[in-house]
């Protein structure tokens, strides 16, 4: 969508007012215990039990500082902080709380408890903002249970369609779909929550890097040019389960080894395409399914379940055809079956370059040196930059390692983060459209 023009900023920020990165580090340790389990390990899947806790206790942080509470059908949390002109469309700052299994404790709150700590201390320290500013929590944005990412925002742009929860599963077989008609989710109100654009300003989004380029460069904070997308879909190879034992090697009908086949293809693939000219496509075999997945029987189905990234739509596709091929071509070969599902197609998303234009002044006056880059990783900002200007910030990861309970950034590089996320917030707010 076109983006606004924005004009000279109409209230400067105080240059000593600073967000509390004490409390902001007391706040994300909160959440993180939620969750937890050995290692350090955070395990938040959405519509758990746990990923509920994290979410109730967001709403009490939220009511402590005085913000105005929305909840939507699907969970999305709003925390509302009025500026002088209530009307105005709003600014909103967010991320989200649910995690991957045996994930990191960083990866999503720190946009959520940054935002949070942002309007606080624009609160505290009464600076003068005209449009609203809503703290968002975005339900689902990761896709660890239902192969389905970015729930939330999505159904927010709009960019849910009935036929994207077809082969939306979880491993216990309960349907993505199910769980929305237990909410008042129909494919005939999808359409219901979404936002409309003409209520919304900006979506500015605070993260951890997920990757080692910033730390490499020796930077603390990354500017994002726009956000890589997945294609997601499922192989489902079938042959005939057998007895180890008594069937003979030449007449098998193995659908692991055929399995084993395409898993090493798609490494093959993506490391041809892996450079930035050819499109920087990365895939991941990231689950499998083997029936009946026991030591003394051939296996007689195996269900893969892909990830395949890019930068790039054109080379995302290509990749993602050929990957498809394979499974195909192998599948003959070895006289067996082969069922292709898709479970969501998505397309490489640029950010705002007014906003990127804005960060990058800030950073320019406060003297933070800083990295001008694309995310590998999809957000929940890939979905709002299709009605809202959206901008983007990364804070470094140690070693990029992320979705791992070794997941790490200093606390000095969180507070950076969110003071830049603060200050970005408020020349947002107080320009005019």
């Amino acid at each position: 969508m076109a983006s606004p023009k924005f004009s000279p900023v109409l209230v400067a920020v105080p240059t000593k007012v600073a967000i509390n990165k004490r409390r902001l580090m007391r706040d994300l340790n909160a959440v993180s215990r939620i969750g937890i389990g050995s290692r350090g390990a955070v395990t938040r899947l959405v519509f758990s039990i746990k990923e509920l806790r994290s979410r109730q206790l967001l709403i009490h942080m939220m009511r402590q500082a005085g913000l105005k509470i929305h909840i939507d059908a699907i969970g999305n949390i709003f925390g509302r902080w009025e500026g002088t002109d209530p009307s105005a469309p709003a600014v909103l700052a967010g991320s989200h709380l649910d995690t991957v299994i045996h994930g990191g404790k960083y990866d999503g709150p720190v946009g959520v408890i940054g935002a949070l700590e942002a309007v606080r201390t624009i609160s505290e320290n009464k600076i003068p903002v005209r449009s609203p500013i809503e703290v968002v929590c975005f339900v689902g944005e990761e896709s660890s249970r239902f192969g389905f990412s970015t729930l939330g925002s999505s159904l927010l742009a709009g960019e849910v369609q009935p036929k994207d929860l077809t082969n939306a599963v979880d491993s216990q077989g309960t349907k993505l779909e199910t769980v929305l008609l237990s909410l008042g989710i129909s494919r005939r109100n999808m359409n219901s929550l979404k936002r409309a654009p003409k209520t919304l300003k900006a979506y500015l989004e605070l993260h951890i890097e997920q990757g080692p380029i910033l730390e490499a460069k020796k930077k603390r904070i990354g500017l994002v040019t726009s956000i890589a997308a997945p294609s997601r879909f499922k192989i489902i190879f079938k042959g005939q389960a057998d007895h180890s034992g008594t069937t003979p090697m030449e007449m098998r009908k193995d659908a692991l080894v055929a399995s084993s086949h395409l898993i090493e293809y798609v490494e093959k693939v993506c490391k041809k395409f892996s450079s930035m000219e050819k499109g920087r496509v990365v895939g991941t075999v990231g689950a499998m399914k083997i029936e009946p997945g026991v030591i003394n029987a051939v296996p007689g189905r195996a269900e893969l379940s892909i990830d395949i990234r890019s930068i790039s739509a054109q080379a995302k596709d290509r990749v993602s055809g050929m990957v498809k091929q394979r499974a195909r071509d192998i599948a003959r070969k070895r006289h067996i079956g082969v069922e292709i599902l898709t479970i969501r197609e998505e397309h490489p998303v640029p950010l705002d370059n007014r906003l990127l234009r804005l960060t990058r002044e800030i950073c320019d006056e406060k003297g933070i040196i800083y990295e001008i880059m694309p995310s590998g990783a999809g957000h929940d900002a890939m979905q709002m930059a299709k009605i809202t200007p959206a901008g983007m910030i990364f804070v470094p990861s140690r070693r990029g390692i992320s979705h791992n309970p070794m997941e790490w950034t200093d606390p000095e590089d969180i507070g950076l983060g969110s003071q830049l996320l603060m200050e970005t917030i408020i020349r947002v707010a107080n320009e005019e459209l």
